[in-house]
């Protein structure tokens, strides 16, 4: 059964085809055809929820404990592969140094307890 959510899908798919216009207005029609227009309100609901989650995943977050320097952002920027992403720097007292990042799904966890963890669980393994 065709529900509201893959319809949305749909036609963010359709848009990145050549000829947009031409595969929308042919989405539209197959709608029109098989009674489903009603749900064009659910379906431009859940074309806002997934741009917006696509957006989000696509913008470098930052986490430390003290504001960070353009050359510190460019520098994690680097390492996560986020040069041309926009940022969005967050103060987190609970870091005691380093940073945590995240970008298209990954953590990228640059904290200082994190890096003790890591030098404890390999002493250990020695």
């Amino acid at each position: 059964m065709v529900n509201s959510q893959t319809l949305a899908r749909t036609v963010l798919e359709l848009q990145t085809k050549p000829e947009p216009e031409k595969h929308i207005e042919a989405f539209i029609n197959y709608l029109k055809e098989n009674n489903l227009i009603g749900l064009l309100p659910q379906v431009i609901d859940h074309i806002g929820r997934i741009t917006e989650r696509q957006e989000e995943t696509q913008t470098l977050h930052i986490a430390s404990k003290h504001e960070l320097s353009s050359h510190d952002i460019q520098t994690i920027q680097s390492i996560t592969g986020a040069s041309d992403a926009p940022v969005e720097t967050h103060i987190n007292k609970d870091i005691i140094g380093g940073f945590s990042a995240s970008y298209e799904g990954y953590l990228y966890d640059g904290s200082l307890e994190h890096q003790v963890s890591r030098l404890k669980d390999m002493l250990l393994r020695s």
